[in-house]
């Protein structure tokens, strides 16, 4: 059996022990109830969750978030993280507890005093990273129940955020960079174009991924290739939806600082292209 030794008493459901120099987060319902620092624990019939928390930044900041929440939120919480664990084989990350901690408890507050938050980028959230906001979405629901709220749909995209950032190889803020950067460039396209893009469409998607995509190209030094005679057709042949690519580009070359070659420029204008409807519109605006 393992032995612990308790150097913490977060609550009655959560408490810091070492084990081998190795300081440990212990969650379980009533696993803190009438122990004291600095006693043994070998209970292992309580312990629901362990955690290694390897930076001292974090242990430090979930201690903190912890010992001034309340148990309900607390437990609700972990019960979120058990639904995200669940529902992926892919995440297994002690970061996303104290990110999710630190999220849900402040959201939770500014819920209470009706200091709500407009997400601004929940349609690309919703259409790059389904997996993560169907995820999101059930946790939504158990904290809604849980803690007898309604949170609104923006903390939905908020925790399908921090849901893929664990599922795909981004940080939040490249992640928040990259739903900005689409959400500006289909502004653009549309106030070129003089429409209004289905944001539910195919296309799309399609387009919020080439995006995605080619943010991360950039950052990785990746250069993809086309042949000069091809652009020169895409180019001749759909002279208005090109400019509007090369627009898009600058703007997302400006915005990272990383230049961005012709070929790109090329594959957006298909992109664009698509965004009209009919073969008839097509032909108006783009020749």
């Amino acid at each position: 059996m393992k032995q612990y030794r308790i150097t913490k008493i977060l609550n009655n459901n959560v408490i810091i022990c070492t084990q081998n120099d190795r300081e440990l987060v212990l969650i379980g319902k009533g696993i803190g109830f009438n122990k004291k620092p600095g006693s043994p624990f070998n209970d292992g019939d309580l312990i629901e969750k362990t955690y290694v928390l390897e930076q001292k930044a974090q242990q430090d900041h979930y201690k903190a978030l912890v010992a001034q929440t309340d148990d309900t939120v607390i437990q609700a919480i972990i019960e979120a993280v058990d639904i995200i664990a669940n529902a992926t084989f892919k995440i297994h990350n002690p970061n996303l507890v104290v990110a999710l901690t630190d999220h849900i408890t402040f959201a939770y507050q500014r819920l209470k005093r009706s200091q709500l938050i407009t997400n601004p980028f929940i349609v690309e959230t919703k259409q790059l990273y389904h997996e993560a906001y169907h995820i999101a979405e059930k946790v939504i629901e158990q904290l809604n129940r849980k803690l007898d709220v309604t949170f609104p749909e923006d903390e939905i995209g908020f925790i399908a955020l921090h849901i893929a950032s664990n599922l795909e190889s981004f940080t939040i803020y490249e992640m928040k960079q990259i739903n900005r950067l689409i959400q500006q460039s289909r502004v653009m396209i549309e106030k070129s174009l003089n429409i209004t893009i289905e944001t539910e469409s195919l296309h799309y998607q399609r387009f919020i991924r080439h995006i995605q995509f080619l943010i991360r190209r950039l950052n990785q030094g990746e250069k993809i290739h086309t042949s000069q005679d091809f652009e020169t057709t895409i180019k001749s042949h759909y002279p208005i939806c090109y400019d509007i690519a090369s627009k898009v580009t600058l703007m997302l070359q400006q915005a990272l600082n990383i230049p961005i070659y012709r070929a790109e420029v090329v594959h957006l204008t298909l992109h664009i292209y698509h965004f009209l409807d009919a073969p008839r519109e097509l032909k108006y605006e783009c020749h």
